[in-house]
């Protein structure tokens, strides 16, 4: 079993169900990597059951998030050809908003202003704590 955490974009959803009840989603997966090109989409085909399916399915298609789980290996016979296809089966996913744009801020751009009963106490904190380490011997 080949272990995966990932960041993906869900790019479709369908859902049936198992014998027992559980939901079953499952559809494709749009995933990052970075490649010589830099960064690279690639898809790939998921499902999940129970909890996280759940989640996937009340979100619905291009939602943003963090899936754990593990990549299966299907083989698919015809003829004479074997394929291997490569499923993503995802046992929890966190959905999470992607971030659009960075915006830096200046740090003295805006800063509360302090009301008068504070100065004072801020004022008389600092000239005790001064008054304190002036009288002290520094070792």
């Amino acid at each position: 079993m080949i272990n995966a955490t990932s960041t993906v974009r869900i790019k479709s959803v369908n859902q049936t169900h198992d014998k027992e009840g559980s939901l079953i989603a499952f559809g494709i997966a749009e995933f990052y990597y970075r490649g010589r090109e830099g960064v690279v989409a690639d898809e790939i085909p998921y499902r999940s059951k129970g909890a996280p399916a759940v989640i996937i399915n009340s979100k619905g298609v291009g939602i943003h998030g963090t899936a754990e789980g593990y990549i299966d290996q299907q083989v698919d016979i015809r003829e004479n050809y074997k394929e291997k296809i490569a499923t993503l089966v995802i046992r929890n996913f966190v959905s999470a908003e992607p971030i659009s744009e960075l915006v830096q801020r200046d740090s003295n751009a805006h800063s509360p202003e302090t009301p008068e009963f504070a100065k004072e106490l801020l004022e008389d904190n600092i000239t005790s704590t001064d008054e304190e380490f002036d009288s002290k011997p520094p070792f």
